[in-house]
């Protein structure tokens, strides 16, 4: 019997429009729900932004999440935190860490209530650092999902229960290889190569249904599997009894040796190599400094506001111009870029006090970048 902990990340941006968001839902969030439905002993650990939960309240669609909070009461699924509109968390100011993982609890439990008890924590990307995993452990979680190659020092023990050296969070690691690909299938064509007990799989929720249409058969194959018996993560843990202290290093779910050597621990949303990157970042960084100079304007909360979904992570992982995987697009899109540096700068315009001619400096910055970016496109696209 291999134990599966199949751990499922949704999310959509700020900016996702209602006809995106209808699809995805219908292809994917629907569709999640159809497989717990088909499949009874399928359970999940799944992680759900505050994001895309306001999204599905500003589009009436909220009625679904009442069936995902019937999963959660029946022990179905378990639910963990998060960051409300998904930055990476280790390139924001602590207090926004902060603040980004209050605005995500306030938002489930107003749609969860006292259902929505989460002991596990999702870094949106996995982006991993020491200073974030404290500020998670202080929020009161107790677990946090990693990538293998955040612990590279040693293979790691499958069924040991890993606590973070100097920190006091317990962390698993997915496989990297099955979560990279499309688990029922890879997991049921390698089930005879499997030697251990648990197998630990994370990925964008999305993939079942709106990236990956299954045509062949392996949901039955896995799900109906008598070799194969979904658990959720707080049950997996709870299940060892081996503890052992390590040290995680700094990196994402996509991170490469060569970029870790270098000390690019981030480079999808902040390569030193990207200009247009760099440049987002000034701005963001530029947008956060005015903000605490400002914290008394009378606008300052609706400033924040548009400060706090203007850092999603994917306005500037749109810059990155990469093909991850097998089931992602180019990552380069500039009306995404753009849609982030339109709600950094709404946050500059809503300061009362700021002045005229300091937001003229900042409009001429924020142009640039967008001439940049649109330069950029066209370059790329000239035939």
């Amino acid at each position: 019997m291999i134990k599966w902990i199949e751990f499922l990340h949704l999310y959509q941006p700020p900016t996702q429009t209602s006809e995106i968001l209808r699809q995805v839902t219908d292809e994917s969030y629907s569709h999640i729900l159809k497989l717990t439905e088909k499949y009874p002993n399928l359970r999940l650990t799944i992680n759900i932004s505050g994001s895309l939960l306001e999204k599905f309240q500003e589009n009436n669609m909220s009625a679904i999440l009442e069936d995902y909070k019937k999963l959660l009461d029946a022990g179905r699924i378990e639910l963990t935190g998060s960051a409300m509109y998904h930055p990476i968390l280790p390139l924001i100011p602590p207090e926004e860490v902060r603040n980004q993982i209050e605005l995500n609890k306030l938002k489930f439990r107003e749609i969860f209530g006292d259902s929505y008890k989460p002991k596990g924590f999702f870094l949106p990307e996995m982006a991993y650092s020491k200073e974030v995993a404290k500020i998670i452990k202080d929020a009161g979680f107790e677990w946090i999902i990693l990538d293998e190659i955040h612990f590279p020092n040693e293979k790691l023990q499958n069924g040991t229960k890993y606590l973070i050296e100097d920190v006091g969070l317990y962390v698993i690691f997915r496989n990297r290889i099955f979560s990279q690909s499309f688990p029922p299938e890879y997991i049921i064509t390698n089930l005879d190569k499997i030697n251990d007990n648990y197998l630990i799989t994370a990925h964008d929720g999305e993939l079942y249904g709106h990236w990956h249409k299954e045509e062949k058969g392996y949901y039955d194959r896995a799900f109906k599997n008598e070799h194969l018996k979904t658990i959720l993560v707080s049950e997996y843990l709870d299940e060892l009894k081996k503890t052992q202290e390590i040290k995680v290093r700094n990196a994402n779910w996509e991170s490469k040796e060569d970029e870790l050597i270098k000390g690019n621990f981030y480079s999808l949303w902040n390569n030193p190599k990207n200009k247009i990157q760099r440049k987002f970042w000034k701005l963001i960084n530029l947008t956060s400094n005015i903000l605490k100079e400002n914290n008394k304007d009378v606008n300052f909360r609706e400033a924040h506001k548009f400060y706090s979904r203007g850092i999603a992570s994917c306005y500037s992982w749109w810059a990155s111009e990469r093909k991850i995987g097998a089931f992602s697009p180019e990552s380069w899109n500039p009306t995404e870029i753009e849609n982030g540096l339109n709600l950094l700068l709404r946050s500059i315009r809503s300061l009362q006090n700021l002045g005229t001619n300091n937001k003229i400096k900042v409009e001429k910055k924020f142009n640039k970048l967008r001439t940049l970016i649109w330069t950029r496109h066209w370059k790329k696209n000239d035939k």
